[in-house]
């Protein structure tokens, strides 16, 4: 890659690092929808790998917030989540592919948008899991469906909860893609290339926290990755 495109990757993950550091998620959703843009390579492998990054950094933070039983129903079914996608991914060619990709992006956006207010129990929290595995391992955006299930609990637990189940659900994709030879020394490479925009923005997510509102955030990344996944569909087709 040119010089000029890692410092574009490298902005833009470090966008995306500074809205998960304040949301608690959406690094996915606003990184995977550009970088599959600019190298479809980046989604999942080296996406997954900047996610996981990024929730190891955050539980470090935020783990005095974390509540176990709840995160536990939601990694049981994160990981039958996966499980299934990964045998489609292993099955879709290049453009099928970008057909579900940009359609999750926009189910993602959907989900985030109806705002409904599920009961955290065992069965939502392994439902809202299963959804977010499966996203996940297909575009590397599966914040929505476990963000929409906490959405009601303070912020710092909603951060840690979420973090807690994006480690683990992130070491069982790159698992998963290295069974089905989706992981190279080209994604590596990739998610290398990444990584200082990834600590600059969540470095820069701390001071942003005091000054921007979760609420604003949201509504943008929102907005934009509905964009992104229109643009991915229609390119399929192009």
């Amino acid at each position: 890659m040119s010089i000029e495109l890692i410092i574009l990757v490298n902005v833009i993950v470090l966008l995306g690092s500074l809205i998960q550091g304040v949301v608690g998620y959406g690094i996915g959703m606003f990184c995977a929808p550009l970088l599959f843009m600019i190298n479809p390579e980046f989604v999942p492998g080296p996406m997954v790998l900047i996610s996981t990054v990024m929730t190891v950094i955050m539980l470090i933070r935020d783990k005095s917030d974390l509540k176990v039983d709840q995160v536990s129903w939601t990694m049981l079914g994160g990981f039958f989540g996966v499980v299934i996608a990964g045998v489609i991914l292993n099955m879709v060619s290049v453009k099928q592919f970008q057909i579900v990709f940009g359609s999750l992006i926009l189910l993602a956006v959907i989900i985030s948008i109806i705002g409904y207010s599920p009961k955290i129990n065992k069965l939502t929290t392994t439902l809202a899991g299963y959804l977010s595995g499966f996203m996940g391992t297909l575009t590397a955006v599966g914040g929505p469906p476990v963000a929409l299930l906490y959405q009601n609990v303070k912020a710092a637990q909603l951060k840690a909860n979420l973090a807690a189940f994006f480690l683990f659900l992130n070491i069982v994709i790159v698992s998963t893609l290295l069974w089905i030879n989706k992981l190279s020394f080209e994604h590596l490479y990739l998610f290398i290339i990444a990584i200082p925009g990834l600590i600059l923005g969540f470095y820069l997510s701390s001071i942003a926290s005091k000054y921007v509102g979760p609420a604003q955030l949201r509504y943008f990344i929102l907005s934009f990755s509905a964009l992104s996944g229109l643009g991915t569909i229609i390119k399929a087709f192009i």
